[in-house]
């Protein structure tokens, strides 16, 4: 393989890496985004009731809110949600923009005219930034890796101009 197509077939893994990872975190933050309001919307109701029960002299009442409310408030502190969501919508971003970098690089630098000392150099830092997202990213749980990798072998992540390539 001559230098050049080499070039060219590492920006095309790493840019497939980082399709398989943007759509694999995002699919892993969906679950995520409204499990704050199905946590926190009942435990600020049955907190409201419990404090009317209070007033109201019912002790078991109050009793059983007030331990609802506690579960709630945990779970809603120990899985945070929205910590979840956005931690995963961020780093589905990030992986999508090297995803692009990745492969303007490959279709518009990697020409043969290109000096191909500047083209590796661009490639390390392309798998550079892969590395280091790898590393500073959530695991996407497996569920979310498949249904990512069906999205994307049903063409989710085609754009219209590549139709037929």
């Amino acid at each position: 393989m001559e230098p050049l197509e080499s070039i060219q077939a590492e920006a095309s893994r790493i840019e497939e890496d980082a399709l398989y990872s943007a759509k694999g975190h995002w699919e892993a933050a969906k679950p995520w985004e409204n499990r704050h309001l199905w946590i926190g919307v009942p435990t600020t109701v049955c907190a409201a009731a419990a404090g009317v029960s209070a007033f109201s002299n019912h002790p078991i009442v109050t009793g059983v809110l007030s331990v609802i409310v506690a579960v709630g408030s945990g779970l809603s502190t120990f899985l945070n949600p929205n910590e979840r969501h956005r931690r995963h919508c961020d780093a589905g971003n990030a992986y999508k923009a090297l995803n692009n970098h990745a492969r303007i690089f490959r279709t518009t630098e990697c020409v043969p005219a290109a000096d191909l000392a500047t083209l590796r150099a661009k490639l390390q830092e392309l798998d550079q930034r892969r590395n280091d997202l790898n590393q500073g990213s959530p695991i996407i749980p497996r569920p979310a890796f498949e249904a990512a990798r069906r999205g994307i072998e049903a063409g989710e992540a085609r754009h219209q101009v590549d139709q037929g390539r």
